[in-house]
């Protein structure tokens, strides 16, 4: 058993760190639009810079045209349908085969060959880990880390999301501790002997043990329980270090290269994906994400999988409002697919922070309209209501008048719905230049910008176990 760690644990390490290719000239950390990420903020939905506009929450929106309009909610033009958008059980499948397929020949190294002649659906333990960053980080790579884990994040099951610890490892640690993720940011020369790999900007370094299967031919099966990542900032800039960071923690949630030509649209082909997404991750990326953690039970074989996998949904339940205001409109709601809800919420960037708009002062509000779905997909709607002391940048953020309707069923017209729990809900939110995150309150994560010139408007999504929504409002 100790040969089958230590083989594996070699091999599949060198197999999955030779991450090359990507930009050769060196890169100067520089501020991003958005304001800098700190590990309190890994459960906050992404906040992604569309040029021009700005996107809370994953790339999930069907377009108003493909859904089927309902009546008003106030100024709000709600839609609400089913659009074919998903990867599919098909081509998920043959991912995750592909992908498991690659530790056929690792398990030729070790001394019980059966725990890998079938391939291996890798997974990171039973329980997320944390990220830990290097000693002496600087504050630009931790909150690009802090990106890359939010995109990840957002295709993860609710009860499996990865933590970003507060502090950074001690100077001279190398080995994490079982559960952990140590991610340093160094040129190559600095990273250690054994991890010297020719024009690799990345690299990712697994540790191994072993655990229970679904296969009753075969007893024990595999688990990553630690890992080490190096990202060398002087090879990669900008957007596509997000994609490396990004790949190399995908490495150690499990996932290997596959050949690119068979799976051009995904993170983890050899090199790294040629075209990083504005979300970092591709849809087949978030898919097999949320396939590994929330579908499949741990041990799962390649020749389970199709069983395993169920009823694998390719078309999502959405619910979408739009508003105008000063600039163009605004744009929020849910997709329901496979279990995971993911909610959104879109407008036109501020041509100033918050604080710098000479023209507000004192208490001001913004006044609109919240749209989700349950984990049961039944539809909610209510008041969204944000109120700000400007000299304090911080405030309310109050849910009102909730309401739900069956199952399965478009919303209704104000007021003919059922109401939802006690109705209300309420959170203390901080402003963040044009972004604002709850501070207290109720259960659940809110996680909001202003949109339009002069801040007209405001929107973004809250997410609870029982509630995903997004919402939106004007001045």
């Amino acid at each position: 058993m100790k040969g089958v760690r230590t083989g594996l644990g070699i091999g599949i390490a060198l197999m999955l760190a030779a991450c090359g290719g990507g930009n050769s000239g060196p890169s100067i950390p520089e501020r991003p639009d958005l304001p800098l990420q700190i590990p309190r903020t890994a459960h906050q939905v992404p906040r992604v810079d569309l040029h021009g506009r700005v996107r809370i929450g994953a790339d999930v929106a069907a377009s108003a045209a493909l859904l089927t309009p309902g009546p008003d909610h106030g100024e709000i033009r709600v839609a609400y349908g089913m659009v074919r958008d998903g990867v599919g059980a098909q081509e998920l499948t043959a991912y995750l085969q592909a992908d498991a397929a690659a530790f056929q020949d690792a398990g030729q190294d070790t001394t019980d060959v059966q725990l890998l002649s079938d391939g291996l659906i890798l997974r990171f333990g039973r329980t997320p880990p944390t990220i830990r960053l290097a000693a002496g980080t600087s504050p630009v790579f931790i909150d690009e880390t802090l990106r890359v884990v939010q995109a990840i994040n957002a295709a993860l099951p609710r009860d499996w999301q990865l933590e970003v610890a507060a502090e950074t490892a001690l100077a001279g640690v190398s080995r994490p501790p079982d559960g952990e993720i140590l991610v340093t940011f160094a040129p190559q020369a600095e990273w250690p002997d054994e991890a010297m790999i020719d024009e690799a900007i990345g690299l990712a370094e697994s540790r191994y043990a072993l655990g229970p299967t679904t296969d009753p031919d075969v007893s024990l099966s595999i688990e990553s329980i630690a890992g080490r990542i190096w990202v060398d900032p002087l090879l990669t800039v900008g957007h596509e270090r997000l994609g490396v960071i990004a790949h190399e923690i995908i490495h150690v949630l499990g996932r290997n290269h596959v050949d690119a030509g068979r799976f051009p649209k995904t993170l983890m082909v050899a090199g790294g994906s040629e075209e990083v997404p504005a979300d970092i991750l591709h849809p087949l990326d978030r898919e097999a994400l949320l396939a590994v953690y929330a579908h499949l039970e741990p041990g799962v074989t390649p020749a389970q999988l199709a069983e395993a996998l169920g009823p694998w949904a390719d078309t999502s339940l959405h619910i979408r409002g739009e508003l105008d205001i000063s600039g163009g409109d605004i744009a929020f709601g849910t997709a329901l697919r496979n279990g995971l809800s993911q909610p959104w919420a879109v407008g036109p960037t501020p041509q100033t922070d918050l604080a710098d708009n000479g023209a507000l002062s004192g208490s001001v509000s913004w006044r609109g309209r919240l749209l989700g779905l349950t984990p049961h997909a039944e539809a909610v709607s209510g008041d969204a209501n944000l109120t700000l002391e400007l000299a304090t940048l911080t405030g309310t953020m109050d849910f009102a008048e909730l309401e739900q309707w069956t199952e399965n069923t478009a919303p209704g017209l104000i007021g003919t719905g059922t109401m939802w729990q006690d109705g209300d809900l309420s959170y203390e939110i901080e402003v963040q230049g044009n972004a604002f995150i709850h501070t207290g309150g109720d259960a659940g994560t809110v996680t909001g910008a202003f949109f339009g010139p002069a801040h007209e408007g405001m929107g973004g999504v809250l997410q609870r176990d029982d509630l995903s929504a997004g919402f939106g409002g004007k001045r």
